[in-house]
């Protein structure tokens, strides 16, 4: 069992080394961690401390690749597992270990906020699972994001589509994923984040209202107009099931 960690540095070069040392010390810790530096304009890499920077794999670009990029570089390590992250997510301790104990009871995508979406085609959800709504139990759910745990395997059917860089250069891969792996039959989950054992959460909760709501967040600079867009494209012309969609349709409603 191998883990590799994909991190980016993009606008908040402040995180990397907090989220760095969080990945680097999981109880399961990964063999491998990849930095993409993402081109951004006036942003430096910071100096990574000696003791981190054993299996650690920088890769600097000279252009902007939006949020798609970073979903390539697991294919070029030898793991069964990829854990991607938002540069706003530091993980606890046990995350890595909850994804692998999950893994063994529900095997599908895996994250540490996840959406169930409301009936229609509308970006409006349910209470967030996860980091922002703490679960006892593992969750089904449409989408997960800020942390995406999976079998390396499964980035063949992600990347079985080109996305419309126009329309997905800075959002949509939460979507997409889901998307592709639903069509193969891989469900989405959140593992469990138990208030009581903060140890599993694949996200600070502190950390990430306060990193998740700077100005270079893309949920600041895209807004939920964008999101939209995607998500109604998906479910019309594409065939993704959200699970309050085809409740309502075994209800015998039609749910848009």
């Amino acid at each position: 069992m191998s883990i590799t960690a994909v991190l980016t540095l993009f606008k908040r070069p402040h995180t990397l080394i907090e989220q760095l040392r969080a990945v680097k010390t999981q109880s399961i810790p990964p063999e491998h961690v990849v930095i993409w530096q993402n081109a951004a304009p006036g942003i430096t890499m910071p100096e990574i401390p000696d003791d981190l920077k054993e299996n650690v794999t920088v890769i600097h670009s000279s252009k902007n690749f939006g949020v798609w990029a970073r979903f390539t570089l697991g294919l070029l390590f030898n793991s069964k597992y990829i854990c991607v992250f938002d540069d706003d997510t530091i993980p606890q301790i046990n995350w890595f270990k909850n994804c692998v104990d999950t893994m063994a009871i529900k095997r599908g995508l895996l994250g540490t906020i996840g959406l169930r979406f409301k009936e229609g085609v509308k970006y409006d959800h349910d209470p967030r699972f996860g980091w922002d709504g703490a679960n006892e139990a593992i969750e089904q759910v449409d989408i997960v994001g800020h942390a995406w745990f999976f079998e390396q395997e499964w980035l063949r059917h992600l990347w079985s589509i080109t996305p419309d860089y126009s329309l997905f250069f800075c959002a949509g891969e939460d979507i997409t994923f889901s998307y592709c792996l639903q069509k193969v039959g891989i469900n989405t989950y959140v593992p469990p984040h138990p208030n009581d054992r903060k140890d599993l959460w694949g996200s600070d909760p502190d950390k990430a209202w306060k990193y998740g709501t700077e100005l270079v967040a893309i949920s600041q600079t895209v807004g939920l107009g964008h999101f939209e867009i995607i998500l109604s494209d998906y479910i019309i012309n594409k065939g993704f099931r959200t699970m309050n969609n085809d409740r309502a349709i075994q209800e015998g409603r039609k749910p848009f």
